[in-house]
């Protein structure tokens, strides 16, 4: 872990927040180091949204790196939510070597459709074979955490995406609890926490991305509390070549360590800031994911992965 370049705080729904970018250590800098020795590993990808070329390649990389115990798409597996398109992922997915165990968070993509928003879940709940939009299971050894929204999006395709609900908030305080003796606790959602990684914190933020949650502050108190969280979030597309690919989350009247935020990359189309307070497209021949090794210590390490030239970008050590 590099020391924080920079500190912002920023207010959420009320709450004070300290956000603190991890870099970790460039791909020079890791060589020069001993490899972690991994006793398991999980790969991370997110933002499919139909490019399909992009998603074999990346599947065919990080099959080259060794056996994965699971495979997580943190949310848009699909562009609109189509039988089609998931017809079709599931597909590209058959065509190439992956781990036997695939894992999914809903995105906003899944329901850029026509139809009730109870049917869009339950066709993503078909392919997938989650039990739920939230949901907890174990892989690599460590608990993961699933959020999504259980409402649909309140302006259709702009934010906030995401109403969490008193009933998964309640689900998910109780699971953390369960968990506080763990090192780590992944926690993955499509969308993504105000002020914390690429696109919602600095200078060149992109601001639409601070307006994810319906309800922010409950999830960030909740969340606050417990500094082995290493929640992992997608849609924003930014490069993951950025010293705020991931974050200490600090909230307050939580634990002063905060809690660890991680960009999981984009298959589709790399995003950056407009210099506007917004955003725009940069490149669509770029593909960016993360490998997650887990140590026999219970050290977590996250490389972030250029898989369009099959290269590593970061690591940090957890």
């Amino acid at each position: 872990m590099t020391p924080p370049s920079r500190r912002s705080i920023l207010t959420a729904g009320g709450l004070s927040l300290a956000t603190i970018p991890l870099g970790g250590l460039t791909a020079g800098q890791a060589a020069a180091r001993p490899k972690p020795t991994a006793a398991a590993t999980l790969d991370v990808i997110s933002d499919v949204q139909g490019d399909l070329a992009d998603l074999g390649r990346a599947l065919d990389n990080l099959a080259a790196l060794g056996r994965s115990d699971a495979l997580v798409i943190a949310g848009d597996l699909v562009a609109q939510g189509t039988v089609q398109q998931y017809e079709d992922l599931y597909g590209t997915l058959a065509a190439h070597s992956h781990p036997e165990r695939v894992l999914a968070a809903l995105g906003n993509h899944e329901q850029y459709n026509s139809d009730p928003f109870d049917a869009q879940v339950k066709r993503f709940l078909q392919y997938t074979g989650m039990p739920d939009v939230y949901s907890q299971t174990t892989a690599a050894g460590l608990p993961l955490l699933f959020i999504g929204t259980t409402a649909p999006a309140k302006n259709g395709t702009n934010p906030p995406f995401v109403t969490l609900g008193a009933s998964q908030l309640d689900w998910l305080d109780g699971a953390l609890a369960t968990h506080a003796d763990k090192p780590h606790v992944l926690v993955f959602s499509h969308h993504v926490l105000p002020g914390t990684v690429s696109g919602t914190v600095g200078p060149d933020a992109a601001r639409f991305y601070d307006q994810d949650f319906v309800d922010e502050a409950d999830l960030l108190t909740i969340l606050g509390r417990h500094p082995n969280v290493v929640f992992f979030s997608g849609h924003t597309h930014w490069d993951l070549n950025r010293d705020d690919w991931a974050a200490k989350k600090v909230v307050e009247g939580g634990d002063p360590a905060g809690f660890t935020v991680v960009n999981t990359g984009f298959i589709q189309t790399m995003y950056g800031p407009d210099g506007s307070g917004g955003e725009e497209a940069l490149s669509g021949a770029e593909s960016q994911g993360l490998r997650l090794l887990v140590g026999e210590g219970g050290e977590l390490t996250v490389e972030s992965r250029d898989f369009r030239r099959d290269k590593l970008i970061r690591t940090l050590t957890l």
